[in-house]
């Protein structure tokens, strides 16, 4: 019997071999820095640390811009390097995101032109030695966003959502800023999602090593407060 099928199909199984063995090489552009300014200080979240733990004030929609900007940045990594989970409970948090005076108003968000009509800030707690002759941080990191009064209800829920998410990649490492301001990292954000040098950034900062480790409860250690703030 002519086996007339044996080479459309080893054709077949050979390019889905050759598919596999030779993977789209990931398009990077060049990352900005992300070191705290100042030092040569890397931090990132290890994978024992993961899912990091946010606890966020139940103010208005932060929770759910929270919740937005830890998706937009998961979406970034290749692998899963990072993930985020909101939990209720403020003890057993990672990091704590504040929302400083009154509640925002609550309105959808829209592609309207951005305005600066928030503002936040990302507390880096002080380092101390580790008993495993490491450095860790001493407390949470801590994230705090405000409002101005005075401007549209939607203005200011496009803006909160943008500088939250902003702030959200410092708390994830990124301890500096872009000076391109097309990326989510620029120090007054405009752009509404991680650009693709964001993108780059955070990927090359997963894969550099790490010469910080995050806070963990010590019985008879209590947290200290954050103290460096980087907008």
């Amino acid at each position: 019997m002519t086996r007339r099928w044996l080479l459309p199909l080893t054709l077949a199984t050979a390019m889905a071999i050759a598919a596999c063995e030779s993977p789209d090489t990931p398009v990077r552009l060049t990352p900005y820095q992300f070191r705290l300014a100042g030092t040569d200080t890397v931090f990132h979240w290890p994978d024992s640390s993961l899912p990091v733990r946010f606890w966020v004030e139940p103010a208005g929609a932060l929770p759910q811009y929270v919740d937005r900007g830890l998706r937009m940045w998961e979406r970034q990594f290749l692998y899963g390097e990072f993930r985020g989970l909101r939990v209720s409970d403020s003890a057993a948090a990672d990091v704590l995101v504040f929302m400083e005076g009154d509640p925002p108003p609550q309105a959808p968000l829209t592609g309207d032109p951005p305005l600066l009509v928030c503002e936040g800030v990302t507390l880096v707690p002080a380092r101390q030695a580790d008993p495993s002759g490491g450095t860790r941080f001493a407390g949470r990191l801590e994230v705090d966003v405000w409002w101005y009064a005075g401007f549209a209800a939607s203005d200011v829920a496009n803006c909160l959502a943008r500088v939250t998410a902003h702030e959200l990649g410092h708390a994830l490492g990124i301890f500096a800023h872009s000076a391109d301001p097309n990326d989510l990292m620029f120090l007054r954000p405009d752009a509404p999602a991680p650009s693709l040098r964001d993108r780059s950034t955070i990927q090359v900062l997963y894969h550099t090593p790490a010469d910080i480790l995050p806070w963990i409860p010590m019985p008879g250690s209590p947290a200290v407060a954050a103290t460096t703030p980087i907008r």
